[in-house]
Order: structure tokens, then sequence, then C-alpha cells
């Protein structure tokens, strides 16, 4: 796959929590085709074009006109990305984007990722036995968008993995608990652990941390 930047890029996520973390099949890419969206940038103006994220290479992609994926040169020079009704905003120059979701009179954020798990080195007669990288993950991404495997040899299945952050000003603070997500509401932190037992938050379904988020909105 070209892209405007080509590089190599070695893609460690260990310092990723695997609790929410969901066996999938496909290509790593967060819609199973492009979908028809819209660009704003931040010098006013706006464009249609095909759009996809990318969950592994961690970046937006676009379709030229002959099909070609492409990545956003300068992605800290988008102010949003909307395809249908969900909206995308830049989270670094390297090109990750979040997932801006509504929750009551505020939102929240959610960081889209995907990447390769070992289940282990092939043995004898077929069968394949666990190894310590079958409690780690990660990938090496070549320049021609290849993934390749760390070990030679191992068997990997692609795993996704949602992060959830709150903004503050410019910045992008993680919560993946109840008690994390208390610490961001200085003040609240006993209301929403218990917000969160007598409701039986589930932080491994959007839905629940939506609804918790919005409480958490409420009491500000």
């Amino acid at each position: 796959m070209k892209t405007l930047r080509i590089c190599l890029y070695l893609f460690a996520l260990c310092s990723f929590s695997s609790l929410f973390a969901q066996e999938e099949s496909g290509d790593g890419k967060l819609f199973p085709q492009f979908e028809k969206g819209t660009v704003f940038s931040k010098k006013g103006g706006q464009t249609s074009a095909s759009l996809n994220y990318d969950m592994i290479r961690q970046q937006m992609l676009f379709l030229t006109s002959d099909g070609t994926e492409m990545t956003f040169a300068d992605p800290l020079d988008i102010i949003v990305v909307k395809i249908g009704e969900r909206r995308f905003l830049p989270a670094s120059p390297r090109g990750v984007f979040y997932e801006e979701i509504q929750a009551g009179e505020g939102s929240f954020f959610v960081q889209r990722i995907a990447f390769y798990l070992s289940e282990g080195k092939a043995a004898a007669y077929g069968g394949y036995s666990q190894t310590q990288a079958s409690t780690s993950y990660g990938s090496i991404q070549s320049k021609e968008g290849n993934i390749e495997k760390l070990k030679s040899g191992d068997k990997f299945k692609m795993v996704t993995d949602s992060v959830y952050y709150l903004q503050s000003g410019s910045k992008y603070k993680k919560f993946n608990s109840a008690k994390t997500l208390g610490k961001l509401f200085k003040g609240h932190e006993s209301e929403i652990e218990t917000f969160a037992d007598k409701e039986s938050v589930n932080f491994r379904k959007m839905e629940d941390v939506a609804r918790i988020v919005e409480y958490g909105y409420s009491l500000k």
C-alpha cells in the first residue's frame, strides 16, 4: 500500500491493557469497505472522500480516483473527519484518530486498535505449543504495508482493543475503569465508583462506558 509518507513502523502496543481485547477476522480496518465521508480542514475547506481507518497502522485512509489507498500528509491540519454520523478527530501528527462518542452533555473518545497476538510456536505433528510470545503482542509494519510476524513459525490471530479517553484542553486522558474515570471527574470519585457498582457497568461495552461518562458529566 502506497502512502504519502513511507516509513518502517515498529508497533509494540505492550503498554496497553488487553482487558477489552476481542478476537477478530479481517484486515484490521474499522469498516468492511471504504465509506463515503467528509474531511474538514483548519483552512476552512471540506472535501468528500471514500474513507476507512486502519486500526493496525493507526492511520486514516482515503481512496484516490484510481483506487489507491493513501494517508493524509498533515493529519493535524484536519479538524474532523465525518463518516456517516460518526466523528473522528486527529490525535497525533503520525495520523492516529480517535472516534468521538456523545455522552449526555459531553463526550468521550475511543482509540480503536488491532494487532496480531501469537497463539504459540509450531510444534511437531502440526500442533502449536504455547510460548512466552502468546502473552505479548506486536508486529512490524513494512513500507509495503505488510505485517511481518515477530517470530518465525508462530501462529498469529488478529485481536482488537479499545482505549478510552476524556479530553482536557488539548490533551487526552486515558481511563479504563470506574476508578481511573473518577480521577478525571475530581471531587466525584466515590460517586462514580458507587454508580459503576450499582449499575453493573461493564467497561467492555461501549454503551456502559457512555452511561457512566454521561453520569460523570451530570455531576459537574
